[in-house]
């Protein structure tokens, strides 16, 4: 049972603490994609404990796959065993049938929005395809206000209209590859994974503060990926330029999450910091969210030796 209450406490400080110390990460000195990176993975970690130690909780106590780390079971159900109940055993059923619970929600809940997203997705395409004009990965629409956002899913789809193809071409290209940042980002899908987190789970903080924090996080990521390209000065024209007007909510639009913010980012002119792979900003984040867990698992683990010494004793 220690186990699975070090992988609850992890789930409680990273829920808890993530937001406070992920906030870190949100600077113009390193590149947002560590800091987005840094909210996934510790999204992930919260997810994955919850049903990992409602498992080992709802698994005997001699299945043997706790057996390492498994010794506050004994050491409680000894000092608290009263009339033939070990009322430890009942903690666990009880804390293992609430954790099971809130692991099928966020099934349940991630299966319906996901279908739903899915489907508004294929249905505004198949909409807008009928209506415009396909050049490669751009769907252009014949409407001289400059709007521009990208539809995600499978090869993901970049929707502008002939508003944009008359901007300057720097600020064109700009727009473009923000974009397409979006879809080689998968910005989407961890929009929705955000999103789905937050339904599920509003009670934990880290989760209530994803979807708002992931948005920002994925256009400031895209906005770096076109100035690292094309100079923060057409991204900064380009999101002063291009409106965010009639687009869907299930869209990333150019110009709708926090602009001012973005602008901030880019009015000094400096470049973001040199490209380095998607993967090593994602290793920096693993590494990152397995501290506060080990030492979760390594502090729970502590204080169970400690209680059984002085059960024993």
């Amino acid at each position: 049972m220690t186990l699975a209450l070090g992988l609850l406490a992890a789930a409680v400080v990273i829920g808890v603490a993530a937001p406070g110390y992920l906030r870190i990460a949100v600077t113009p000195r390193l590149r947002p994609g560590l800091a987005l990176a840094g909210w996934m993975h510790s999204l992930l970690a919260v997810v994955l404990a919850i049903p990992l130690s409602g498992l080992l909780l709802a698994l005997p106590a001699d299945s043997g796959l706790d057996g390492l780390v498994g010794m506050a079971d004994n050491c409680v159900n000894v000092f608290l065993a009263r009339d033939d109940v070990a009322w430890a055993d009942v903690a666990r059923f009880g804390g293992a049938a609430i954790l099971l619970t809130l692991t099928a929600r966020l099934g349940v809940v991630g299966v319906l929005r996901t279908r739903r997203h899915r489907r508004h997705r294929r249905e505004h395409v198949a909409l807008l395809r009928s209506l415009g004009r396909t050049d490669g990965a751009v769907l252009w629409l014949a409407d001289t206000t400059p709007i521009a956002y990208s539809v995600g899913g499978r090869g993901g789809t970049i929707v502008a209209t002939h508003g944009v193809q008359r901007l300057d071409a720097d600020e064109r290209d700009a727009v473009l590859a923000h974009e397409l940042a979006h879809l080689r980002g998968r910005h989407h899908a961890l929009v929705l994974a955000a999103d789905i987190a937050a339904a599920a789970l509003p009670f934990v903080p880290l989760c209530r503060r994803a979807p708002a924090a992931v948005r920002v996080l994925v256009e400031l990521a895209a906005d770096a990926a076109a100035a690292r390209r094309h100079g923060p000065g057409p991204v900064r024209s380009a999101l002063l330029t291009v409106t965010a007007r009639q687009t869907p909510s299930t869209a990333l639009a150019m110009s709708r999450d926090a602009v001012d913010a973005r602008l901030l980012w880019l009015e000094d002119g400096r470049l973001p910091a040199r490209r380095l792979p998607v993967r090593a900003d994602y290793a920096a984040a693993a590494a990152l969210t397995t501290v506060p867990a080990a030492l979760s698992v390594a502090t729970i683990g502590l204080l169970v030796t400690l209680y059984c010494l002085a059960v024993v004793g």
